[in-house]
Order: C-alpha cells, then structure tokens, then sequence
C-alpha cells in the first residue's frame, strides 16, 4: 500500500475517534453539571481543558463557558474540536476514495455537509453533540462491516485505536484530580460511553477503585486502555506481517510500534486493582507516553516524513494530532 494512503487511512480513524470523544466527554460534563454553575464552577471547566490536552492553550485557558464551547465543538479551524476533527476526517476520505467503500464516503460526506446547517439550527450544544456521536457511529460501523479488512483497514483501526486509549487516559487523569460540583468517577464512565455497561457490571454505586478499574482493565469494553492497546497490537500485527512480505526500506522497522504497544499492554494486563490505586500517576504518565511512542513509531515506519499535523501538545515525548 502506498505510504500517502496508509497515512490518510490512519488520520481517519483518530479523526473519527477524536470527534466522537470530545462529542461524548462535552456532553457528559454538560448534563452532569448542575444547572446555573456551568459558568462558574472553574475546577470543572480546567478538569475538561485538561482532559482535552489543552492545557497552556491561550484560548481555551481562562475562557468563559460560552467562548469554550464555541472552541472545541464549532470552531471549524482547529483539528482538535468536534467540527473540526470531522472536516479533517472528510479531508482524508477524500485524498483516499479509490481506498474506501462508498457508503463509507457517503457517511463522512454526508456528515461534513450537515455541520454548518446542524450548528446554525439553534438546537443547542446537546442536540448537536448527540447528532454528532451518532454519525460517528454510523462511520464506524460501515468501516467495520463493509470495509475489507485488509491493511488499509487495519491503519484506521490503529489510529482509531490509539486515539481512543489517548482520550481514555486523559479521562481518568482529569477524574483523578477533579473536585466540584461534577461527580468525577461518575463523569469518567459515562464520559467513555460505559455507563449501562458499568452498571450491569457493577450496579448503579461507583467509586474511584472500580471505576478505574474499568475504564482501565475491562477486557469487554471496548473504550477501556487495555482494550484499545489489545485492538492496537493485533491490527500492528497485521501491518508488521504484511510488511515482511515486501521489500521495504531497510531503515525502517515495521515492528517497532508493535513492541511499544505490546510489553505495555502485557504489563497492564497483569495490575490489579490495588496496585492501580498505589500508582496511578505515574502508571497515566506511562501510557500517555506510549500512545505517543507508538504513535512516533508508526509514522517512522510506515509513512512518508514530512510536518506532521498536530492537535494537542503532551510533552516532550511527543505531539499527538
């Protein structure tokens, strides 16, 4: 497969899941906070900046509710907002239409007419979110069932995958240190769209540890870290194999992402759920940095070097878009 459509297929799949997550965590935290304290209720409002990776980002930092919610869900310029993590995810099927089904196209397209026409509605924030995550859902599940799964397909689940563990992370990060009117385990679970799940699992009582423990360890769920790393590895799998059998530049190692992923999603495998308590911190700051090696990996390995497009700044170890 040429390198531009790898590349393209894998920022549709993180675009897609980018959306879809940010779609999920503003109107979880819009529903949960009690009425009339949406504007000041600042711990809240610095808990989802910080869930979104966008801390030190000068307009967002300080902003007033409305100025945010305007930010990461219409503002059509930037790539880390609702609008515009879909318009870039169209921009991509576009550039790679001989790769994908129609229906697939049809669905990104579709949705990337509707966004002028469902912002100016008027129908408020939840309406819009909530059509949102519903087309992200459609554009899913066409990518799953009609979508041959061959490596194309198996660069847009990497990139699905490892968007959605990155915002997963980051969710249990900002629920760990988040004191308000918002209840944060609470926020955390419905947030990665896992409420009725949790509470088959669990009954309708959440705390800190089995809340954790879900969003983190849950084999079944398919937002929990380890699930997605799991997804991550198997697809990174298919790549490394189909990569072998093809001559490729000998200064790139199509197995590296692979290890990444792998001795992390092992050593997660085996926690248990005290040991999750004792080192949450540190454990957070080790995944976010291997969804960004991982991510630096598959780029070195697959796809042609040039800028890379970036979304959110985690730090030194690298820049996720």
């Amino acid at each position: 497969m040429l390198s531009r459509i790898a590349e393209s297929l894998y920022w549709l799949g993180r675009h897609v899941e980018r959306a879809d997550c940010t779609a999920r965590i503003l109107d979880t935290y819009l529903h949960l906070l009690p009425t009339g304290s949406w504007a000041t209720d600042h711990q809240v409002i610095r808990s989802l900046v910080d869930s979104m990776g966008l801390s030190g980002d000068d307009e967002v930092e300080g902003a007033d509710s409305g100025k945010l919610i305007r930010t990461l869900v219409f503002d059509t310029e930037r790539a880390s907002s609702v609008s515009g993590a879909l318009i870039a995810a169209r921009d991509n099927a576009r550039g790679v239409r001989d790769a994908l089904p129609l229906d697939v196209w049809e669905c990104l397209n579709v949705t990337w007419h509707g966004l002028r026409s469902r912002a100016a509605t008027g129908g408020g924030p939840h309406t819009y979110l909530r059509w949102v995550s519903e087309r992200c859902a459609i554009a899913a599940g066409l990518t799953d069932q009609v979508m041959s799964h061959d490596e194309g397909w198996h660069f847009l689940a990497v990139g699905r995958a490892l968007e959605r563990a990155d915002m997963t992370i980051r969710l249990i990060a900002a629920a760990d240190s988040q004191t308000g009117s918002v209840p944060p385990w609470r926020a955390l679970v419905s947030a990665c769209g896992g409420w009725e799940p949790y509470v088959r699992e669990h009954g309708g009582s959440i705390g800190q540890r089995t809340a954790i423990e879900f969003a983190l360890l849950d084999r079944k769920f398919p937002r929990s870290v380890l699930r997605c790393l799991t997804a991550a590895e198997a697809s990174l799998a298919e790549l490394e194999a189909a990569g072998s059998m093809q001559q490729r530049d000998p200064r790139r190692d199509p197995s590296s992402a692979r290890r990444i992923v792998g001795r992390t999603r092992t050593g997660l495998d085996y926690r248990t759920g005290t040991e999750l308590s004792s080192d949450l911190p540190n454990l957070l700051s080790n995944l976010q940095r291997t969804v960004a090696s991982a991510h630096v990996a598959v780029s070195n390995s697959f796809f042609r070097r040039g800028d890379e497009v970036t979304w959110a700044n985690i730090g030194s170890e690298g820049v996720l878009a």
